[in-house]
């Protein structure tokens, strides 16, 4: 690993892709983001793609690293949206949104400020924009970090930018478009479309022996409120209300139980591979939040179970949990 961390762009663009690969891996590993940074701009579009991907690995794991360029040309750059304001991205919900706020200068003084919704699915859900000045921008900013409810980050314009144009392409992808009035403000506002397929780094050595910390997850404020799609609710509701009111003879203890099996099994029916996918990228933006809120115990445990959920298809507690919880939000038994 030492001698792959010395290498030059030059010497990994020499190497074969699974080569290459393996360098990459190791300054993941290392936390270091000069070499992948580098190599994005490889005329090797292979190379150039693998170190994209490392970037993502770094940035997922709380490195703060530049946004890899997008191979589309770029927009014009004009005063207008050029920032050094920073804004605002709320916690990961369980059912895919994220809210934003932020704000670039516009000609003739004053900044257009923007927020809305992204959603991990489908892109860009919500956009509203308004003018407004410097004062009172950054005296909603302060607001915003103030609130405990919140539970926002304040971060660089370049990560808003990420954000959104990760959105962007979910847009174009799933086919969710948005109309001509939109498209000229996130035009206005420098935005670009970029890559939304976020990396979950590999496992580490100690990720399997805290499998069962994944039920436990669920206890934390940004978790304790995720629950199932409503459809899987509607299903596991039919399924329970089965058991629950249902001929067969059995003490309520019983019942319980077999609700509970009934739980997991949904579980185990719902989250395939893509799912494990998609909740695995919701945690990896989960714990951005915690590590900013100076969490870093809590941080490291979701961040586990992220890859836990990615790279594994053993039984996952936190999935389970995720059903189990909302057992006592359904009927109980009719008496």
């Amino acid at each position: 690993m030492t001698d792959f961390l010395t290498m030059t762009v030059q010497q990994v663009e020499g190497l074969p892709e699974a080569k290459a690969a393996e360098v990459l891996d190791a300054w993941v590993k290392a936390k270091k983001a000069d070499l992948p940074q580098a190599l994005t701009q490889s005329n090797s579009k292979a190379h150039a793609k693998l170190a994209k991907k490392a970037l993502y690995r770094l940035q997922s794991s709380g490195v703060k690293v530049e946004a890899p360029r997008d191979e589309s040309p770029a927009p014009v750059t004009t005063e207008a949206t050029k920032t050094e304001f920073p804004g605002v991205l709320s916690m990961q919900l369980g059912s895919g949104e994220r809210a934003f706020f932020f704000a670039v200068p516009v000609a003739g003084g004053g900044l257009e400020a923007y927020n809305g919704i992204v959603h991990d699915e489908f892109g860009l859900a919500q956009i509203a924009t308004q003018r407004t000045n410097r004062n009172t921008y950054r005296k909603r900013l302060a607001e915003l970090e103030r609130d405990p409810e919140a539970r926002v980050m304040v971060v660089p314009f370049e990560r808003i930018q990420l954000e959104l144009g990760r959105a962007m392409t979910l847009n174009a992808r799933t086919k969710h478009d948005y109309d001509a009035e939109i498209a000229q403000s996130l035009e206005r506002a420098g935005l670009s479309p970029k890559d939304p397929d976020v990396v979950v780094p590999p496992l580490e050595a100690n990720d399997a022996a805290g499998a069962e910390d994944g039920a436990a997850l669920h206890e934390l404020f940004e978790i304790k409120q995720w629950m199932p799609s409503e459809k899987d609710l509607e299903v596991l509701t039919q399924r329970v209300d089965a058991i629950r009111n249902g001929p067969l003879p059995l003490s309520d203890a019983q019942k319980e139980e077999k609700c509970v099996a009934i739980a997991k099994e949904l579980c185990a029916e719902v989250f395939t591979s893509a799912v494990r996918q998609l909740y695995a990228r919701r945690l990896l933006y989960t714990a951005e939040v915690l590590d900013y809120q100076e969490r870093a115990a809590d941080a490291a445990r979701v961040r586990a179970e992220a890859r836990r959920l990615a790279h594994t298809t053993t039984t996952s507690r936190f999935a389970e949990q995720l059903f189990v919880k909302v057992l006592s939000t359904i009927a109980p038994p009719k008496k």
